[in-house]
């Protein structure tokens, strides 16, 4: 029995608003789908890219390492989105049995940092190589790198604003030990150890894992990462002088310049499990740092990057196929308005993204894909 005031015609209205809130819905997903467009690609002859830098519209440049039996190199060129097709320089020579890990772009010039390996006192140690590629000209600036500093890696570069920064690690032995050090060179007329001046936190005690894995400027400033021990160290370069900022567990690996101030990522050590990481997301403002929670919480982060308005994350989380037990990695993609509301657009497996950024109407990831027959380069295009 219908109740007293009910009608047929309002059942009419009742499914017909859910009818109209239906189409709004299905019309707001194939709007969504239709904006959003991905496209992945595997460089053949590239074995992992490192980084990578918008040129234009249609262009990036990258940096990596091509490996072809036992020969690896690092190696550094452009991507041409359009259709996928790359060209490198010619500065490979410079980087033998070695890597290209980061590559920085000021408009005319291209500065490579990396590592090769090197015979000293009749041993092969790894040797930080940094190179300046300039309209096909190339300048070996890595016999101005401290000889303190060998062994070691260059594992970042910068340009910022008349002068280009430059971090990595090195090793060294004191009392029949091992350490690590880290290390922070500026390049402008021509090359000075920032070393030294670096806040204390960076270098003592003198101990293991430690290093600048990341500068990220956005002009006038600089933000450099990294560890030391078990905390991540960062501070904020002007040029002239460094601000502190406050160390805490974890590691930072990647940044970016936001308004006000720059997101990074990288990692946390679980208290109750010494086998897993935790992903690390954070924001800089001043000397202030906030950290936010993924819904991925096992894994790392190893890229971040931001543009009008849009941030960008991707991590790399392990996976346990139910079926089989096997152990596998997948490749994420996070984007959103906000550190705190981010949403996953890409999922790959057995792929880790180790660089974003925006350049046009497209959201660029690089790193590699892992096959049965070893890496391959690969190229991420997410487009709207």
């Amino acid at each position: 029995m219908r109740p007293k005031g009910s009608s047929k015609k309002s059942d009419r209205k009742y499914f017909l608003a859910i009818g109209i809130i239906l189409v709004i819905l299905a019309f707001g997903i194939v709007a969504y789908q239709s904006r959003s467009y991905s496209q992945t690609l595997e460089l053949n002859g590239i074995t992992e890219i490192n980084q990578a830098v918008p040129v234009g519209n249609n262009v990036i440049a990258f940096a990596g390492t091509q490996g072809n039996g036992n020969l690896t190199r690092g190696v550094a060129g452009l991507i041409f989105l359009s259709n996928g097709s790359y060209t490198l320089f010619n500065v490979s020579d410079y980087f033998l049995h070695g890597a290209i890990y980061s590559i920085s772009y000021n408009g005319s010039a291209y500065l490579l940092g990396g590592t090769r390996y090197g015979v000293v006192d009749n041993t092969s140690v790894l040797i930080p190589t940094l190179v300046l590629y300039d309209n096909g000209r190339v300048v070996n600036l890595s016999r101005d790198i401290p000889n303190f500093y060998i062994p070691g890696q260059i594992l970042a570069t910068s340009w910022a604003d008349g002068y280009w920064l430059v971090g990595g690690t090195a090793l060294t032995v004191m009392d029949g030990r091992t350490y690590q050090v880290p290390f922070l060179l500026k390049v402008k007329n021509n090359l000075t150890d920032l070393t030294p001046y670096l806040p204390s936190y960076f270098l003592s005690p003198i101990s293991v894992g430690t290093g600048i894995y990341t500068l990220s400027s956005n002009g006038s400033y600089t933000l450099v990462g990294g560890s030391h021990l078990f905390n991540f160290t960062m501070a904020i370069y002007n040029g002239s002088k460094f601000l502190n900022i406050t160390p805490s567990l974890g590691s930072v690996l990647t940044s970016a310049p936001i308004p006000g101030g720059w997101i990074f990522g990288g990692f946390n050590y679980s208290l109750n499990d010494t086998e897993i990481t935790l992903t690390l997301l954070g924001v800089i403002q001043g000397s202030h740092v906030d950290e936010y929670k993924l819904k991925y919480q096992v894994g790392v982060i190893t890229a971040v990057s931001y543009y009008t308005g849009v941030y960008a994350v991707a991590l790399r989380i392990p996976t346990v196929n139910n079926l089989t037990g096997v152990v596998s990695e997948e490749g994420i993609i996070l984007t959103g308005r906000s550190p705190s509301s981010l949403v996953t657009v890409y999922v790959g497996e057995n792929e880790s993204i180790n660089s974003l950024l925006f350049t046009g109407n497209h959201l660029i990831g690089v790193g590699y894909k892992a096959t049965p027959e070893g890496k391959e380069g690969l190229l991420i295009i997410l487009s709207e």
